[in-house]
Order: C-alpha cells, then sequence, then structure tokens
C-alpha cells in the first residue's frame, strides 16, 4: 500500500493489538472519501492513548462493521460524563471515543488501522495521516515537535459550538464548528468501565 498510485479505497481495515476486535470501514456515496481526520492534544487525548497528539478519523457508526459492542472484548470508559473512551478488555488498545450528545458520528483512532495504510508515501497513507478537520489543544503543543502538524482547523482549546443540530451525517465543513469536549476540564465523579453491551447508537448490528 505505498504506492503513489494507490487506488481511493472503498474500505479499509484494522482492529486492537490482540486481535480480538477486528474492523471494516467503508466508504460510498453516503460516506465518501476521504474520512475527516483531526487530532487533539489534550490533557486527557494524551493520557488515553499514551501518545503527545491522538490522531482520529471521524466516521458515522453505519461504516464500521461488525458495530464495536458486538465484540465481548469491547469496554468503554466513562471519561467524562456522556463521554465514552472505547477499547479492548484484552489488550487495552484504545479504539473509539463518542459522546451522547451526538450521535451521527464517533472518533475512530488512527493507529488502529492496519500497517498497509499507516506506511510509506502512498496517497492513502498521507490522507489518513494529513488532518483535513479540526486540530484540538494546540496551547498543549511541544513547541517545534508536536505543533508541526500540518492541516486542518486548528484551535488552542476546543471548537466553537455547532454540533448539536440534529443532523443525521456531518461533514467536513461542519465538524470544523462542532465543540468537541474531550473531558479535560471536567471529570465524572464515578470513573468505570462498561461491558460491551454498551451500545454505539446507529450503530450496525453484526
Amino acid at each position: 500500500m505505498n504506492d503513489k498510485d494507490q487506488d481511493i479505497p472503498s474500505v479499509i481495515t484494522g482492529g486492537c493489538l490482540c486481535g480480538a476486535i477486528r474492523y471494516t470501514v467503508n466508504f460510498n456515496q453516503e460516506h465518501p472519501w476521504p474520512p475527516i481526520s483531526s487530532a487533539c492534544q489534550c490533557t486527557m487525548c494524551r493520557k488515553w492513548t499514551s501518545s503527545l497528539t491522538a490522531q482520529f478519523l471521524v466516521i458515522s457508526p453505519k461504516q464500521i462493521n461488525p458495530a464495536l459492542n458486538t465484540f465481548l472484548s469491547f469496554k468503554e470508559y466513562v471519561s467524562s460524563p456522556g463521554r465514552f473512551r472505547g477499547f479492548c478488555g484484552d489488550c487495552g488498545t484504545s479504539i473509539a471515543w463518542r459522546s451522547v450528545d451526538y450521535t451521527p458520528i464517533f472518533d475512530l483512532y488512527l493507529g488502529t488501522l492496519d500497517e498497509k495504510y499507516l506506511v510509506g508515501d502512498g496517497v492513502v497513507a498521507k490522507t489518513l495521516a494529513t488532518p483535513n478537520g479540526t486540530q484540538y489543544w494546540l496551547q498543549n503543543a511541544v513547541h517545534g515537535v508536536t505543533d508541526v502538524l500540518e492541516g486542518g482547523k486548528k484551535y488552542s482549546e476546543e471548537g466553537p459550538d455547532g454540533i448539536r443540530e440534529g443532523k443525521d451525517s456531518v461533514t467536513r465543513e461542519d465538524y470544523g464548528n462542532i465543540e468537541v469536549f474531550c473531558g479535560t476540564q471536567t471529570r465524572c465523579e464515578d470513573l468505570k468501565s462498561l461491558p460491551s453491551s454498551a451500545p454505539f447508537p446507529q450503530s450496525r448490528e453484526a
């Protein structure tokens, strides 16, 4: 997949480190390529991913198959009220982030994609790895290190409000105006992990 003349993919695949969770992301007329690619440097995303910059794809639950909540090892951590961070309960891989305030989309962590999509000089790798959506919490950037990632709208903290419009889908332009709360300022009083039965709204069943 490192050919510079790659075809635009109709699907991309990925999963957790141990292989207990495997998924396919589909692209079609309703959800075209390229996906929205974004990044965050808030403290909570850093701790969750064990990296200075968390990169993720913003996709619809309708695009992913099987639904993540159908895997026995899929768990969710309540990092803030109404904000859920999904992971593999077997190997600990950070997989997803979602908000109960906005169900048409969720974040799928970029590093969970299969290696063939994320290496080399191919257009697929560069498209996925270059933000075209939003970069959040640049005030936390390590100067000269994590502030050099090009692409997307950039915010020192969160983005402006505009998420709660009741849409069934979201465009790249919409996403630039979405308020994403990663949980850095407010924490849930009862932090806990949820079993895999906790539903992803509108997700496709296996």
